[in-house]
């Protein structure tokens, strides 16, 4: 029967290419980690690494094994917690905007009642990859992750609206300089879609416009933005105080996006104590 310890030095080889490293990040001396890969091997009768110089390069066959055992891992992972006091630590991924401003505010009134141990604050694109990877718990997106096993579920929903310092006000949005999220952001995804597509909401679309700036993240956008360098679209949540104070203000405010948030869960992995009681504390908006 395959151990767990021999999935375990599996997959750390994958990671480090040598059983002498795949020891050490396991905690095992080397002859016990290349037992182990030994061990699987043979009782699965395929080879699962090509051993090219001194590195194990993963074949056509390791790589079939590869999801399935990160599975099985993360499972076992979540069967101990089960049995740990409050069901261990949540690991959260947000979309920078959730991350950055929605979600430290729902921890907060959560308090104690929700340990928290990481939350990893990356795009829609980084988030969807490490919950592949089943390095997180829950993936809280902007954007969409459209792959077979991840599930998006309604969870709350945001304004965008276009905002640029007052001295822009009245000008063609075709004619400003946009400052853009970049590729793979749910914010970039989403006012391509709802603003420069074919039809926006029955209204000509904003066309011919390219970013004069792309930036990593909304609050850098909102400096560039108070700085008079362009105008942009961004969450209500980024620029609320800037409008308030009268810094920044909303241009056609008729073409503000409501957009939807989502829930990001691993088909394959049931929720865990933790996320039930994330879920609890932080539910989806009716």
């Amino acid at each position: 029967m395959l151990s767990l310890r021999q999935l375990e030095v599996f997959l750390a080889v994958i990671e480090t290419g040598s059983t002498t490293r795949a020891a050490e990040a396991v905690a095992l001396s080397q002859s016990a980690a290349s037992n182990a890969l030994s061990e699987l091997e043979s009782r699965l009768g395929e080879k699962l690494f090509d051993r090219v110089g001194k590195r194990l390069v993963l074949n056509a066959s390791g790589r079939a094994l590869q999801p399935r055992a990160r599975t099985l891992l993360v499972q076992a992972r979540d069967a101990e917690a089960l049995f740990r006091g409050g069901g261990g630590q949540l690991k959260v991924g947000a979309s920078t905007t959730i991350g950055n401003y929605l979600l430290p505010r729902l921890l907060g009134a959560a308090g104690a009642d929700l340990p928290c141990e990481r939350v990893e604050i990356a795009n829609t694109d980084d988030i969807a990859e490490r919950m592949l990877r089943f390095e997180l718990d829950l993936g809280l997106i902007e954007g969409r992750a459209l792959h077979p096993d991840l599930v998006m579920t309604p969870w709350r929903q945001d304004e965008m609206v276009i905002v640029a310092v007052p001295g822009f006000a009245g000008q063609p949005l075709e004619t400003l300089p946009w400052i853009m999220r970049e590729p793979g952001s749910g914010t970039r995804s989403v006012v391509e879609q709802e603003l420069f597509g074919k039809l926006e909401r029955g209204r000509p679309a904003l066309e011919g416009v390219q970013p004069v700036l792309e930036l990593g993240s909304s609050e850098a956008i909102h400096n560039a933005l108070r700085a008079g360098l362009g105008v942009s679209c961004l969450s209500r949540h980024v620029v609320q105080q800037s409008l308030q104070s009268g810094e920044l203000q909303v241009l056609a405010p008729e073409r503000s996006i409501r957009r939807q948030l989502y829930l990001l869960r691993h088909r394959q992995r049931p929720d865990t104590a933790v996320v039930a009681r994330f879920l609890a504390c932080c539910p989806p908006e009716a």
